[in-house]
């Protein structure tokens, strides 16, 4: 059988693990940093997106609109208005992946989606 004192450690140790956890939590939260993608117009920033933050964005470029795809970390650009398309044969991008600070680049339109992470 369980004794007052015993219950009362137990309940002290769960509670002592439960402010340390949210602790860390905050802590954690605080340190994030963000992960920014930039899209480049004319070698000036458009806009900004975060790229943990799934969403759809439209533009313009010199030669028409392009649609850019953020989901999970990637991003891409998908249904564009230019001759050649090689910016959507470019896939997707992960904010892990080598190319990602390089980009992908629509050079009809002048433009170019990066990552750069804030440091």
């Amino acid at each position: 059988m369980m004794k007052k004192k015993d219950l009362f450690v137990i309940l002290a140790i769960c509670a002592l693990a439960g402010i340390l956890f949210g602790g860390m939590k905050l802590i954690e939260s605080f340190n994030t940093k963000e992960e920014l993608g930039k899209v480049i117009y004319n070698n000036q920033i458009l806009f900004t997106f975060d790229v943990n933050k799934n969403e759809t964005y439209e533009f313009k470029g010199d030669y028409g609109t392009m649609h850019l795809e953020v989901q999970d970390g990637s991003f891409r650009v998908y249904d564009v208005e230019c001759p050649n398309q090689i910016c959507v044969g470019m896939g997707w991008l992960h904010k892990d992946d080598i190319f990602a600070s390089i980009g992908i680049v629509c050079i009809p339109n002048q433009i170019i989606v990066v990552y750069e992470p804030e440091e």
